[in-house]
């Protein structure tokens, strides 16, 4: 199943643009919080892909996994993307590199929204 995959490639681009985060702030800047939020969210994607995994033996949990799986990148991209907005609006010079870095994750949570949606299971195998 594709949708999984998915989930699990964009939970690693969320640890990767945290991680990114965190080196390229300042030495004075709390940046670990660059890493908390990212790595919340790709858990919360992990336990989405594992639950939609689990579609052939438990249509339950796979269906709330799949889901899940599409709200959560949404909500990501209405949280991400306020957050771009705010530092690009009044972040100064020393947080543009969080500007940028939120926008390619706020970009990135759409493409995963589209990317799981085109994938999800066929009709067949969700109406049971």
């Amino acid at each position: 199943m594709k949708s999984p995959r998915i989930m699990f490639f964009y939970a690693g681009f969320l640890l990767a643009c945290g991680l990114y985060a965190y080196l390229q702030a300042p030495p004075n800047a709390k940046a670990t919080t660059a890493l908390i939020v990212p790595s919340v969210a790709a858990v919360l994607m992990i336990v989405c892909g594992v639950m939609a995994n689990a579609l052939g033996r438990n249509r339950i949990v796979g269906m709330i996994g799949i889901h899940a799986g599409l709200v959560l990148p949404l909500l990501f991209t209405i949280a991400f993307g306020l957050r771009a907005y705010k530092t690009f609006d009044s972040g100064g010079d020393e947080k543009r590199y969080l500007a940028y870095i939120l926008s390619a994750m706020t970009i990135g949570s759409i493409a995963a929204f589209f990317a799981i949606l085109a994938t999800r299971p066929p009709k067949a195998q969700r109406i049971a």
